[in-house]
């Protein structure tokens, strides 16, 4: 009777043991649910400039070394491409490309001869595992706007080019931009590469370190989740990044992301701040003089 009566003990104590487990788990889960929300309501009061001055300075102490040699990678910063209504909207209007004078920049590079690449072949390109030569480059364009879909991606199977855009995932489906069925399209078509642009384009820079983390991880895991992708690259909202934002971006597995920092020299060294220029630098008759005549 003893016996049994001590194994009710035994069982009744391991039980309560794993309810007191659960709840302090619960607990730990609400708190970090709270705490969480704290963050994104003081993310949201972080007002975030189109671009900082110390977005366009390479940072210090990146644990690199240094004397590698560099290859000449011009990869070109595009953002909205349309013509903008809002004469009112100064950043959209700053950020734009009118589609005639992206359609010209695909002529230019298309009678030079040159290749596009995608963002995530670039390390293969520093390696030197992938052919390379200084007739190429590599477009790209951030936030996912919807004029990818309708303007550019048009443009793209018409001249055989390749580009990498990058994705808000949170804004997917969002009126003006990407949608599900149109990035499953882009996928299929080989011709795009999707990165990610974190969940909600986020200032990582001043966000806390558990937020910017979850900015940069969850974008990628949820996204490879949904499509059945491997997402190699990543693009810095507003440009702003810091070194736990490089050391975050390493440890979720990117292989590359892109800043807004000018030029057009990329190595191992900068592989999660690459370098990238502006396409309001040159005009379609201007593009190839400039792109060849930078950083020599």
């Amino acid at each position: 009777m003893r016996s049994k009566l001590q194994r009710y003990k035994t069982i009744a104590f391991v039980l309560g043991l794993i309810a007191l487990l659960f709840i302090l788990l619960f607990i730990a889960e609400k708190r970090t649910s709270i705490r969480l929300s704290q963050l994104i309501q003081k993310q949201d009061t972080i007002e975030a400039p189109y671009y900082e001055k110390d977005a366009f300075i390479p940072p210090k102490k990146t644990g690199k070394k240094n004397g590698e040699q560099h290859i000449k990678i011009p990869i070109i910063m595009y953002h909205y491409v349309e013509y903008v209504k809002d004469d009112s909207d100064l950043i959209r209007k700053r950020l734009n490309i009118e589609p005639s004078l992206f359609e010209g920049h695909l002529q230019a590079l298309k009678k030079a001869n040159y290749e596009t690449y995608f963002v995530k072949d670039v390390p293969d390109i520093i390696s030197g595992t992938t052919h390379y030569s200084t007739q190429s480059a590599v477009l790209t364009f951030d936030d996912g706007y919807e004029d990818f879909y309708s303007v550019v991606f048009p443009l793209l199977k018409q001249y055989h080019m390749r580009a990498t855009v990058y994705v808000i995932y949170d804004y997917i489906g969002r009126n003006g931009f990407l949608n599900e069925k149109q990035i499953r399209e882009l996928v299929e078509s080989g011709l795009v590469e999707i990165g990610s642009h974190t969940l909600d384009h986020v200032y990582l820079k001043q966000s806390p370190k558990i937020y910017a983390d979850k900015q940069i991880i969850e974008s990628k895991n949820i996204f490879e989740e949904r499509f059945g992708i491997k997402i190699q690259t990543f693009a810095y909202p507003y440009g702003a990044f810091n070194l736990e934002n490089i050391a975050a971006v390493k440890e979720a597995g990117y292989t590359a992301a892109v800043s807004v920092i000018s030029g057009q020299m990329q190595s191992n060294e900068n592989i999660y701040f690459l370098s990238r220029i502006r396409p309001g630098l040159f005009t379609p008759s201007s593009m190839i003089e400039v792109i060849e005549k930078m950083n020599k």
